[in-house]
């Protein structure tokens, strides 16, 4: 089988993608890793398409504006692919603003500023850009602020105050491992640390997972946690989530990968039969 890995090469954690590339290799596989733009002439000489570490590493404002198109590409062209039919932070963060309307515990999060009373009393308002990754764009604003920067371009959330980050690491909707960021990702990113999930934890998490139905690739699941101990998502990562997997107990690493390569294995194998 000819696996071609869509990856940014130049990050710090291309580590991660190597490991997932030998895996393949040594089961007698071949495995090119390009990044995202590469030749489109490409796309006939490969079985299938794992989407892994795409983001730039010296984005900002103006570049995350500019799409790839090899996502969409391939999926017009329906080429057997791992990673790019997520529901969630693939599309927009609109479903943020879907998911707090139906009464699932995420980060309370309008899309304007008619909706604004809905959200708990708060004297400073996050805007986050709905296209955007790893904090670029968004601003803190008082609501005086709030009408001279918003546009249909931002979701709103409240400027919450919050003990850690804790992420909950899934291959399809089966769960990997858990860490926690103290105090938070951004802007320092700090060493991860193994975090124990307790059942209502680790249930919340679960049913986060499981509403990619039939999704074949890795999710990430993203919460605050706060200082009464309280989890409030703040993304469903199905696009490319970074997996530190350097900061796992070695055995840990090698049944994620393990089980990596035998979801793409089941999903060539279902396609195949279909």
């Amino acid at each position: 089988m000819n696996i071609l890995m869509i990856s940014n090469i130049d990050a710090d954690e291309k580590l991660e993608d190597i490991w997932l590339a030998r895996a393949f290799q040594k089961d007698g596989h071949k495995v090119a890793i390009v990044d995202k733009n590469y030749d489109e002439k490409l796309e006939s000489l490969f079985d299938v398409f794992l989407l892994r570490n795409t983001w730039d590493t010296d984005a900002n404002i103006e570049t995350i504006k500019e799409k790839s198109n090899f996502r969409l590409r391939i999926i017009n062209k329906n080429l057997p692919r791992i990673n790019f039919d997520g529901k969630y932070d693939g599309k927009s963060k609109e479903y943020l603003v879907r998911l707090y309307k139906n009464g699932y515990p995420v980060i309370p999060t309008v899309d304007n500023i008619e909706d604004l009373q809905i959200l708990d009393k708060c004297n400073k308002i996050l805007l986050k850009l709905k296209d955007s990754y790893d904090g670029i764009g968004q601003m803190v604003v008082d609501k005086q602020q709030l009408e001279k920067n918003f546009t249909d371009s931002y979701v709103i959330q409240p400027y919450m105050e919050f003990q850690s980050e804790v992420q909950f690491y899934y291959i399809k909707d089966k769960f990997e491992y858990a860490l926690e960021f103290i105090p938070s990702k951004v802007p320092i990113y700090p060493d991860a640390i193994k975090y124990e999930p307790n059942e209502n934890e680790m249930k919340l998490a679960d049913e986060f997972s499981k509403l990619n139905e039939n999704y074949y690739g890795i999710q990430r699941i993203d919460f605050i946690k706060l200082k009464d101990g309280t989890l409030l998502l703040t993304e469903i990562e199905d696009i490319a989530p970074y997996l530190d997997l350097d900061c796992v107990e070695e055995r840990i690493k090698n049944k994620f990968i393990l089980d990596y390569k035998n979801m793409v294995y089941e999903y060539m194998k279902n396609i195949n039969n279909d």
